[in-house]
């Protein structure tokens, strides 16, 4: 009999433990305030070796999706299509297909500018979200275990 794999909300918790307490706890706390954001929508998971992407979209095709949280070590992030109307000049960066605002608190989604980026994401988007669904979440990937590195002695 084979052990029974731990479900993709349990993978998403052990994902997020690598990262420093104060990372970890905004970064749950956002996550809760998207998934009411998002009822019914597909929630994908890519882990990578230095952060960890949470995407919502309606579809299982990560390049359709509405917003990304991206946790690193020392930040979480909210990703929006570079082509979303910016017009207090909040998001970051000159990605070819995105572009971000780092969020210094949960609450950051619920009210102010970055509130109002959220709501037109979502508007641009053109799709109901059906709050009757469970959010559906998938692993889309995962960084390979990664071997410790071979210890380098000082010479003499």
């Amino acid at each position: 009999m084979t052990p029974r794999q731990p479900g993709p909300r349990a993978r998403l918790s052990a994902f997020l433990s690598r990262f420093p307490p104060a990372v970890i706890a905004l970064a749950k706390r956002c996550l809760v305030r998207l998934r009411r954001a998002f009822p019914g929508s597909w929630e994908l998971v890519y882990d990578y070796s230095n952060s960890l992407v949470v995407s919502f979209g309606m579809s299982d095709r990560g390049h359709e999706a509405i917003v990304a949280l991206a946790v690193f070590p020392s930040s979480v992030r909210l990703y929006f299509d570079k082509s979303l109307p910016d017009p207090k000049g909040l998001l970051e960066g000159s990605g070819s297909k995105v572009r971000s605002v780092t969020l210094e608190a949960a609450s950051d989604l619920d009210h102010g500018d970055i509130h109002d980026l959220l709501e037109a994401a979502i508007e641009r988007s053109g799709i109901t979200f059906a709050r009757t669904r469970p959010i559906r979440v998938v692993i889309k990937s995962e960084s390979k275990k990664r071997r410790p590195r071979p210890q380098v002695r000082a010479s003499e």
